[in-house]
C-alpha cells in the first residue's frame, strides 16, 4: 500500500527517540537507529508472540510495541506517561506510528504505579520493561509492582553500573545524584547484572537468564518467568 502524500512530511514535523520504518524505505529520524532497535526487538522477544498479550511500559515512540503487533500478538497495550509529559518525548510520533503501521495497539498514558491488572484487564503474557528502572527514585517497590501484570515472563532491561560493579557476583546497585549518571537528571540508580538477576527471584521468578543487550557492557537484560 503506498504511503499517503503528506507521510514523509508529516514525520519530519515531529520529534522521534525510535528510528521508525514505516517501509518502503521511509524512515523517520531517531536517536536510537533502526539496526539497534532490530537487535533490541529478537532479544526482548525471544519466543513466537502469536495468539499472546504484550503490555509495553515505557513504549516512547512505540517502536516494541509495533513489533509485537507485527509479530502476531494477538493483544498489544502500550504505556508511557513520562516522556510524554516532562517534554523529553513528542506523543504525537507514538500516535503517527500507531495509526500507520499497527492501529490495534491499544494506549494506556499512565505512570507505572497507575498500571494494575483491573485498569489494564490483564495480567499480560509477556511484559516488557525496558529503559524505564534506572529512571525510578524508588525502583525496587515498583518492580514489583510491575511483576503482578506478569502472567509468563517479564522482559525487564536497564542500564547497569560500571565495570567493576559488574565484575563481582554479590548484588548491588548504585545510586548517582542528579547528573551524574549519562548527563542525564532523570537517572538515578545502575544494578549490577548479580541485582537485576536478584531482583526478580526475590519476587518469586523461578527462571531468571540474564543477557547484555548492548556490547559496550552499559546494559542488563532479564528474562524472568514463574
Amino acid at each position: 500500500m503506498a504511503h499517503p502524500p503528506d507521510l514523509a512530511a508529516r514525520i519530519n514535523e515531529l520529534h522521534w527517540f525510535h528510528q521508525i520504518d514505516f517501509g518502503d524505505g521511509l524512515l523517520s529520524p531517531g536517536w536510537v537507529k533502526k539496526s539497534k532497535i532490530e537487535r533490541a526487538k529478537r532479544l526482548f522477544f525471544d519466543r513466537p508472540l502469536e495468539g499472546k498479550s504484550v503490555l509495553d511500559i515505557g513504549c516512547w515512540d512505540g517502536a516494541y510495541s509495533i513489533a509485537a503487533a507485527q509479530m502476531g500478538a494477538a493483544r498489544v497495550v502500550a504505556s508511557d506517561w513520562f516522556v510524554w509529559n516532562n517534554g523529553i518525548g513528542d506523543k504525537r510520533a507514538f500516535e503517527l506510528a500507531r495509526a500507520t503501521l499497527a492501529p490495534n495497539i491499544e494506549l494506556v498514558e499512565a505512570p507505572v504505579e497507575e498500571l494494575t491488572v483491573d485498569r489494564l484487564g490483564g495480567p499480560f503474557d509477556i511484559v516488557l520493561f525496558a529503559g524505564v528502572f534506572y529512571h525510578i527514585p524508588h525502583p525496587t517497590p515498583l518492580l514489583e509492582h510491575v511483576s503482578k501484570l506478569v502472567r509468563e515472563v517479564l522482559v525487564f532491561e536497564s542500564r547497569l553500573c560500571g565495570i567493576a560493579g559488574q565484575l563481582t557476583s554479590k548484588p548491588l546497585m548504585r545510586f548517582y545524584p542528579r547528573g551524574k549518571l549519562d548527563s542525564d537528571d532523570t537517572n538515578y540508580w545502575a544494578p549490577n547484572p548479580a541485582c537485576m538477576q536478584a531482583l526478580c527471584r526475590q519476587i518469586g521468578f523461578k527462571r531468571v537468564r540474564f543477557q547484555r543487550p548492548d556490547r559496550r557492557f552499559r546494559r542488563g537484560l532479564v528474562h524472568a518467568e514463574w
